[in-house]
C-alpha cells in the first residue's frame, strides 16, 4: 500500500543549502535580478501542491551566520546543524517539522520547478518504497534533482549510515542499501534534457540562470513550470561546462579514501587452471583480449566461474565488478533473466534446425525496423563474420577488389593483414586493404583517388572512442559515393550502446552496409549484416553460409534483447552510470593529484582510460599499477569502461570507493618520485597490436 495523501501524510521539503562552497562560495545569497538565489529557488518550491512545508538546512559555522540572518528577516524556518554531517541536520529537521515524508533538495538550484517536485512526490506518495528520485538516470536538467524518502527509511539511514560522504551527502546509503525499496522516475521531457545543467556551481553558471531569470522575468511573475523554463532557457545561452558535476563528493570519496597498497587477491585456483590450459590450448584462451596477456599475470584473475548483472566471481572465489562485460556483449548484464527464459524456451522446442526458422524473419523485420540503413538483413556469429561477408558482397556487387579501413574489423585476412597482426596473411590478399586515418576527409580522399575506380568499398567504425568532427561522417559518405565504393559502418562495438539505431542513428548519417553484433544477443553468439536493399541481395550469389547462422536460442536471445532496450530505461540507466563512473574517475584522479597524468575518451557507455607521462604520451606503467590496485579492490576492467544496464548505484558507488583509493596510493608515489615500475607485481601487459613504423 502507498503513502497515499488520505493518511494525512506531512510532506516537508528540506533545501540544504551552505555560504561555503569551494567553487562558488556565498553563492545561495548571490542576486539573480531582484532577489538573492536561495529566495528564487524557495519561491519555486513553495508553489508545490504537494510539500506542506519548506524548511531550510544549514551548518552551525559561523560562515552561514549571513545566511541565516537573511532567512531569518524573511520568515524562512531554518535548521542548523553540523557542518559535515548533514544527514543528522536532516534527521533534525524531521524531529522539529514532524515529517512523515521528506523531499531532498539543495540550495544551487535555483530554476527548480513546483511540478517537477510534484511529480516524484507523487510517484513516491502512490508506491510502497522508502526512497524515490528522479536522478537514476536524469529525464531532466540536473538542477532538477528530487530525492523523497519516507522519516522511518531516514531513521534507518542515521543509524546505518558513516561519517564520510554517507552523512555529508545524506541520501547514499539511500541510495546503494540492499535493506532500501526505491522507485526510480521517469519524467516526459524533450529530448537531450538529462544532458542539460541548471544547477550553480561555478560564476559561468550563475551568469546563465541571472538570464534565464531574466527571461522568465519579462514573461511574468512566477511560479514557474518546467515548460516556462524550458522555453525561457531557448533565449539564454548555456555555459560551457569544463568543470564536473557533483566533484563536492567525489572529492568526500576520496576524503575517505586510504592510501595504502592493496593486498593481493588469492589466486590459486585460477594459476592451476592457468598451467593446465596452457599444456592444451594456444594462448591459454579463446579470445585474444580474454586471455592472461591483456591483465597483470599472477595479479589479475585468469579464469571466471560466475556472473550476475555487474558482478563476476573467478575460480578462487573473489568477486569483481566487471566492467570489461564480455568485451561488450553483456548490455544488460550477465544472466538477465528475460533473454535467458526466451533461450531457455526455445532450446526445449529444438535448436539448430535443418530448415530456416521464423525467429530468423521476425528478428530480421525488427531491425530493419530500428536500424537506418537496414532493408534486409543476414546473420551470423562473430564481428568477423559480419564484416567478412560484408565485404565480400561490396566486392561482389561493385566487382572491384580493394578496401579502404579505418579501425579493428576482425581476424579475417582481408583486415587483419595489414595490422601487426598479420603473419599467416598472404601478401596479395594484404595489398588490397588500405587503411585511413580517422577525421582526415583529405587522406582518405587521396588514398581513393591512388587508385581510381578500384575501391570496393570504405569501411570504418564511425565511433572508436574519437568524437567525428563536424562533417566528417557526411564527408566520408559523399567521398564513397563519388568513387562508386560501398560506404560500410562497422557497428559491432557501438551498435545498440550508442542507442537502438547505433552510431548511423546518433550522428544522422545512413551508410550503404552495416554489421552489428556483440550487445545483439547480450552474451549469446550473434552478429549480422543489414542494408540497402539491392547490395544485399548480392548474397544470394556471393557465398557467404554457416550452420550456425541461424541458430534460434541467439535469435531468441537477440529478440529478448530488442524489447528490453525498447520498452524500458535500460539504454538510460547504463549511460547514467557510465556519466557517474566518468566524472568520477577524473574527479578522483584530480583530488589525487594526477589530473594531467589521467583522460578520458569516448562515450558514457563504451569509455577509453588513458594514463599519461609528463610529457602528455601514453604511460603503460603508470596504468598498469593503477590496474594493479583497482583490479585487487574488485574491479575487473581493461582500459575501458564497458558499462551495461545492471549496474547500479551500489556497483558504481563500490567502483569508485576503488578508483579512490588507487588513484590515492598511486599518487602519493609519483609525487615522491619513486620507481613504479619496483611497485608491480608483474610484467606489464603487452597490447594486442603492436603501433608500425
Amino acid at each position: 500500500m502507498g503513502h497515499c495523501r488520505g493518511d494525512a501524510v506531512k510532506v516537508v521539503a528540506i533545501v540544504q543549502a551552505r555560504m561555503s562552497s569551494t567553487r562558488l562560495p556565498g553563492k545561495v545569497l548571490a542576486p539573480v535580478g531582484a532577489l538573492p538565489m536561495i529566495e528564487r529557488m524557495l519561491g519555486q518550491v513553495r508553489a508545490s501542491h504537494r510539500v506542506d512545508q519548506v524548511v531550510v538546512a544549514t551548518s552551525v559555522d559561523p560562515s552561514d551566520d549571513p545566511l541565516v540572518a537573511h532567512l531569518a528577516a524573511a520568515g524562512v524556518t531554518v535548521i542548523r546543524g553540523a557542518l559535515d554531517d548533514v544527514l543528522a541536520r536532516f534527521a533534525s529537521a524531521a524531529d522539529q517539522t514532524g515529517a512523515d515524508v521528506l523531499v531532498r533538495l539543495t540550495g544551487d538550484c535555483p530554476l527548480h520547478t513546483p511540478d517537477t517536485i510534484d511529480e516524484v512526490v507523487d510517484a513516491f506518495l502512490a508506491a510502497s518504497v522508502d526512497y524515490a528520485t528522479n536522478t537514476d538516470p536524469y529525464t531532466r536538467p540536473d538542477g532538477q534533482d528530487v530525492e523523497v524518502f519516507s522519516r522511518a527509511a531516514l531513521t534507518r539511514a542515521l543509524a546505518a549510515a558513516v561519517p564520510g560522504p554517507e552523512r555529508e551527502h545524506v541520501t547514499p546509503w539511500l541510495r546503494t542499501s540492499a535493506e532500501v525499496s526505491r522507485l526510480a522516475v521517469r519524467h516526459t521531457a524533450c529530448a537531450g534534457a538529462a544532458e542539460l545543467r541548471w544547477s550553480v556551481d561555478t560564476a559561468a553558471d550563475l551568469g546563465y540562470v541571472r538570464g534565464v531569470w531574466a527571461e522568465l522575468d519579462r514573461r511574468g511573475p512566477g511560479p514557474h513550470s518546467y515548460e516556462d523554463v524550458m522555453q525561457a532557457v531557448t533565449a539564454a545561452p548555456p555555459p560551457i561546462h569544463k568543470d564536473i558535476p557533483n566533484r563536492g563528493y567525489y572529492t568526500s570519496v576520496f576524503s575517505q579514501a586510504g592510501g595504502s597498497r592493496a593486498a593481493p587477491l588469492i589466486l590459486r585456483e585460477s594459476d592451476a587452471l592457468l598451467a593446465r590450459s596452457e599444456r592444451v590450448i594456444p594462448g591459454g584462451a579463446q579470445t585474444y583480449s580474454k586471455s592472461w596477456k591483456q591483465h597483470l599475470r599472477g595479479v589479475s584473475p585468469v579464469f571466471l566461474e560466475r556472473g550476475a548483472g555487474a558482478l563476476v566471481w573467478d575460480a578462487d572465489g573473489n568477486e569483481y565488478v566487471d566492467l570489461v562485460q564480455g568485451l561488450l556483449p553483456n548490455i544488460l548484464g550477465y544472466a538477465h533473466a528475460e533473454v535467458d527464459s526466451a533461450v531457455a524456451a526455445r532450446a526445449r522446442q529444438g535448436h539448430s534446425f535443418s530448415l530456416a526458422h521464423r525467429l530468423e524473419v521476425e528478428l530480421a523485420e525488427r531491425l530493419t525496423g530500428i536500424i537506418p540503413c537496414a532493408e534486409m538483413v543476414r546473420f551470423g556469429k562473430n564481428g568477423s563474420d559480419a564484416t567478412a561477408g560484408a565485404v565480400r558482397i561490396a566486392r561482389a556487387w561493385t566487382r572491384r577488389e580493394r578496401i579502404a579501413t579505418c579501425g579493428y574489423h576482425g581476424w579475417q585476412d582481408w583486415y587483419i593483414g595489414v595490422t601487426s597482426r598479420h603473419l599467416g596473411v598472404p601478401e596479395a590478399v594484404r595489398s588490397l586493404t588500405h587503411p585511413f586515418p580517422y577525421n582526415d576527409l583529405t587522406a582518405l580522399e587521396a588514398l581513393l583517388a591512388e587508385h581510381p575506380g578500384e575501391f570496393a568499398a570504405v569501411i570504418l567504425e564511425p565511433f572508436n572512442f574519437t568524437w567525428p568532427h563536424a562533417g566528417y561522417l557526411e564527408g566520408v559518405q559523399d567521398l564513397a559515393r563519388r568513387h562508386g565504393a560501398v560506404l560500410i559502418f562497422d557497428e559491432i562495438c557501438t551498435g545498440f550502446h550508442m542507442g537502438l539505431g547505433g552510431a548511423q542513428r546518433r550522428f544522422g548519417v545512413t551508410p550503404d552496409l552495416a554489421t552489428f553484433g556483440k550487445a545483439m544477443g547480450n552474451g549469446y553468439p550473434i552478429s549480422c549484416v543489414v542494408g540497402r536493399r539491392e547490395i544485399m541481395r548480392t548474397f544470394e550469389d556471393a557465398f557467404v553460409s554457416f550452420t550456425f547462422a541461424g541458430d534460434v536460442g541467439a535469435l531468441a536471445a537477440a529478440l529478448a534483447v530488442l524489447d528490453v532496450l525498447e520498452h524500458t530505461d535500460a539504454l538510460d540507466r547504463m549511460h547514467a552510470a557510465g556519466r557517474r563512473l566518468r566524472d568520477g574517475a577524473l574527479a578522483l584522479a584530480d583530488a589525487a593529484g594526477l589530473g594531467a597524468r589521467f583522460s578520458t575518451m569516448g562515450h558514457p557507455a563504451w569509455l577509453l582510460l588513458r594514463f599519461l607521462d609528463t610529457a602528455g604520451a601514453d604511460d603503460a606503467v603508470l596504468r598498469a599499477l593503477w590496474l594493479q590496485e583497482v583490479t585487487r579492490r574488485g574491479v575487473l576492467l581493461i582500459s575501458t569502461h564497458n558499462t551495461c544496464a545492471a549496474l547500479g548505484q551500489a556497483e558504481v558507488e563500490r567502483v569508485l570507493r576503488a578508483y579512490a583509493e588507487a588513484f590515492r596510493y598511486v599518487g602519493g608515489e609519483v609525487r615522491k618520485g619513486n620507481d613504479l615500475n619496483a611497485l608491480l607485481d608483474a610484467p606489464v601487459p603487452t597490447p594486442a597490436f603492436k603501433a608500425r613504423g
